[in-house]
């Protein structure tokens, strides 16, 4: 991974969708330990604020969950929620889901919504 940026802003997304990438495509799986602040820093060519806002919007997307001083790792991808006629789903940095009936559930950022079909 070697992007040297001069917008701050486009970097920290361009590292954070790269390593969403790696999570989804299953390179990278439950457990595993996304690689040093530090390292990401001399792969990348980063700043540790670029670096560390990445790893902050995988953490608010619920895909890692950092342990100091141990790191920060992967927690995986979200099944599928599947909506049904009348549910709703609102996106903040959590899902809202409001069923029919009323009641809501809340959901990670990122999981993936499937709307069932109608009969």
């Amino acid at each position: 991974m070697v992007m040297p940026m001069t917008d701050s802003v486009r970097a920290w997304r361009v590292l954070f969708e790269d390593l969403c990438r790696l999570i989804r495509s299953g390179r990278l799986v439950p457990g595993d330990r996304l690689p040093s602040e530090t390292a990401l820093i001399a792969q990348t060519g980063l700043s540790r604020t670029t670096v560390r806002q990445a790893i902050g919007q995988l953490r608010s997307v619920g895909l890692v969950s950092t342990l100091a001083p141990k790191g920060t790792f992967v927690l995986g991808t979200p099944d599928p929620v599947r909506l049904m006629a009348g549910e709703s789903v609102t996106a903040e940095a959590a899902l809202t889901l409001t069923r029919a009936d009323g009641s809501t559930a809340l959901l990670p950022a990122g999981t993936p919504i499937v709307c069932a079909a109608t009969r």
